[in-house]
């Protein structure tokens, strides 16, 4: 768990954890240079609890911290689940993830991502006028341009978690879209339809979820008129550090072509294996390749 400033919901964070039906688990925080009580209320956490080690650390930013905490967490454990500091996890939530993991026990890199239930501040339901796909294919294709494993949900194995370790970028969009790449790149992602989660939505997300489709319309329309290119720049990344195969090496080119060639537009569109989930994302998608603002 990375934290910062997470006063406000860290206590009902660490309580749902803490109340696993999986017992055998040790938390790992790395506080981000929380300025509020984030430290004090660990503290606190940790005098009622031997399972949790608190690392206080200079302000970095959320995807460095989290990498940070993948170097501290490296070959403690046989799995190593995120967690952010304001969501909540149902009972089962680790168990039902290691159920996952210890059914597909392999030697190679394997992701393990789930849905996520939408709450407000008060953990409430919130009614989304905006459908997620009802199926998701993980791939390296989809990898590429779009991100579906929240990094919340997600649980790895010692074999990823090493490559992630071995690949740290020196930039990325975040981290659990990299870890996305690495598994699809060097291993594999099984996605879980059901959610053990509830994702908090309040003022002070890093990321949140759209849940009005108005709300989403202007939000793309300004991020249209921003200077984008993050997606290539990740792509670029990956080549430069990940080993990739002969098919992934032409699919990560066709990505970084389309950014000034119409005729790589083309071609990058015209590539079934590659692009987003969803009929709306999939619209998103070809306006962006269009317009050269991945």
């Amino acid at each position: 768990m990375s934290t910062y400033n997470g006063e406000n919901y860290i206590r009902e964070q660490l309580d749902s954890i803490q109340r696993q039906s999986y017992a055998n688990q040790f938390l790992l925080i790395r506080d981000d240079g929380s300025t509020d009580a984030t430290i004090e209320i660990i503290r606190e956490y940790q005098k009622e609890y031997n399972n949790i080690t608190l690392i206080v650390g200079d302000n970095i930013g959320v995807w460095k911290s989290f990498f940070e905490l993948c170097k501290e967490a490296n070959g403690k454990a046989e799995y190593y689940a995120l967690a952010d500091q304001d969501d909540y996890w149902l009972p089962n939530k680790v168990s039902a993830a290691v159920r996952v993991m210890e059914a597909n026990k392999k030697k190679i890199p394997f992701l393990y991502a789930g849905n996520k239930t939408l709450v407000d501040a008060k953990l409430s339901p919130i009614s989304s006028e905006i459908k997620e796909p009802a199926k998701r294919l993980p791939s390296f294709g989809n990898a590429l341009v779009e991100n579906i494993c929240t990094g919340c949900t997600c649980m790895m194995n010692q074999a990823l978690l090493t490559e992630v370790c071995r690949y740290l970028p020196e930039n990325v969009i975040m981290h659990d879209w990299w870890i996305y790449l690495i598994a699809s790149t060097l291993g594999e992602v099984w996605y879980d339809q059901k959610s053990y989660l509830l994702y908090r939505q309040h003022a002070k997300n890093v990321h949140g979820t759209m849940v009005k489709k108005k709300t989403l319309f202007f939000h793309r329309i300004c991020e249209l008129r921003k200077k984008r290119g993050q997606v290539y720049q990740q792509v670029e990344m990956l080549k430069k550090i990940v080993p990739l195969s002969f098919e992934q090496q032409k699919m990560a080119d066709k990505v970084l072509k389309s950014r000034d060639s119409i005729i790589g537009k083309w071609r990058l569109l015209k590539d079934s294996r590659i692009g987003r989930q969803g009929k709306e994302q999939r619209m998103v998608y070809r306006i962006l390749v269009l317009l050269g603002k991945l």
